[in-house]
């Protein structure tokens, strides 16, 4: 069957791949706490119905990985996705578990963040079997558990254990849009700031204020705020024609920041009444880093330059961190997605560098060529979460071309 053949049957039979994707959401897999164990159970039964064999790994209770190969050979296309997703929370206007379809939506909690992307690879890597498609090499689904929470025990634990998983490119169902092929990440530091002061009564001002001393240290980071990060030009290029692109999906002043660094004070914890002077305070603030800058360096800079501005008694902490990755938009899979989503679409998707990151960035770091390629998910993280099934076909049909072309199917 050619690429062509292969986009009308998915066509023909979009609702069965609807209907896996409702049938994902209908298993709940919230994190925390993170378990996905009914949900493994029903993807393994899924690809054995149709000769598939999963391999399970288990690092942690609860937190099971599935993997999946079809083909033999050298060459590895990994299909990354992961199985948790955020809690449902209040305020939904339809049950989160349904897996409703209705009005051209597919719709619950998970269905973009990331069921749908779930259900394309299962789809996809079926449908390959049922025809007995010949692949020059292997293509391998590693769905992970603990994304939501850090990955440790998902794809972080896959790449230093599972030598399947360690493939020559990953593509990721994560939501994206289908007007953008994620290709990098910006990278992230959290820090915690904690100050100790001496209470007093506030009338009097005897005392010295905790939360004061890390307000101060607070604007002294906020200095660093837009500096800029990459001149590798390839890069460059990319985050330059993203900006107009962006704006209009992402948001307005969203369109500079993959090449800027970003600060956003998360929490602040101190004082306990309001006429006394606070003796004890804590932050948390959010570093987002373009690529071209490392954690390691920017944590240096940030402690040197709190202490020559005074704030040397302020503490830092660090409590997350990972360095921007960026695969070249020239590498094989980023141009076989432009080249598909083209066909499929009718206008090519753009290589965007994300603004948050995604298990792609455990890929990239490893030095595997790595694209982030999904639907839109419409509420993520809020009630009424949804994706349009226009969007899941789509995505499907793109996957699909760019597994046939990267192992030369035949």
């Amino acid at each position: 069957m050619s690429k062509t053949t292969f986009r009308e049957e998915l066509e023909r039979r979009r609702q069965e791949l609807y209907e896996l994707c409702a049938s994902l959401i209908r298993i709940p897999s919230e994190n925390p706490p993170g378990d996905t164990t009914k949900l493994v159970a029903f993807i393994a039964d899924y690809l054995s119905a149709r000769g598939l064999t999963s391999r399970i790994h288990e690092p942690k209770s609860g937190m099971p990985n599935l993997l999946a190969t079809l083909g033999a050979g050298r060459r590895n296309l990994v299909l990354s996705g992961h199985l948790d997703e955020f809690p449902a929370g209040d305020g939904w206007t339809f049950p989160p578990f349904a897996g409703a379809l209705a009005n051209g939506r597919i719709m619950g909690r998970g269905a973009g963040d990331m069921k749908a992307g779930l259900a394309v690879a299962l789809f996809v890597v079926a449908l390959l079997k049922e025809h007995d498609v010949e692949l020059d090499g292997r293509v391998t689904l590693a769905f992970a558990s603990d994304e939501e929470t850090g990955g440790r025990w998902g794809t972080e634990w896959l790449l230093a254990n599972v030598p399947d998983v360690r493939g020559d490119a990953c593509l990721i169902g994560e939501s994206s849009g289908t007007w953008s092929i994620g290709i990098g990440e910006k990278g992230v530091l959290w820090l915690r700031l904690a100050a100790a002061g001496v209470s007093g009564h506030a009338a009097y001002g005897q005392g010295e204020s905790a939360i004061g001393k890390v307000l101060r240290a607070v604007k002294t980071i906020e200095a660093f705020g837009g500096a800029s990060g990459s001149t590798r030009r390839d890069i460059v290029d990319v985050m330059r024609r993203q900006r107009p692109i962006v704006e209009k999906r992402w948001g307005r002043r969203t369109g500079r920041m993959a090449d800027r660094l970003t600060m956003s004070l998360g929490t602040l914890r101190g004082g306990g009444q309001v006429n006394l002077i606070p003796a004890r305070c804590e932050a948390d603030i959010d570093l987002r880093l373009p690529p071209g800058m490392t954690t390691q360096r920017l944590e240096g800079q940030i402690r040197r330059r709190l202490h020559s501005a005074g704030s040397k008694d302020v503490d830092v902490t660090v409590l997350n961190r990972c360095d921007p990755y960026v695969s070249s938009p020239r590498d094989r899979l980023i141009s076989l997605l432009v080249e598909n989503g083209r066909s499929v679409l009718g206008t090519a998707p753009t290589p965007v560098i994300r603004l948050g990151y995604t298990d792609g960035r455990f890929f990239r770091r490893e030095g595997i060529p790595t694209a982030v390629y999904g639907p839109t998910v419409h509420r993520m993280g809020g009630p009424d979460e949804y994706v349009e099934q226009d969007d899941v076909l789509q995505v499907a049909q793109v996957h699909l071309a760019t597994v046939l072309d990267y192992l030369g199917g035949r």
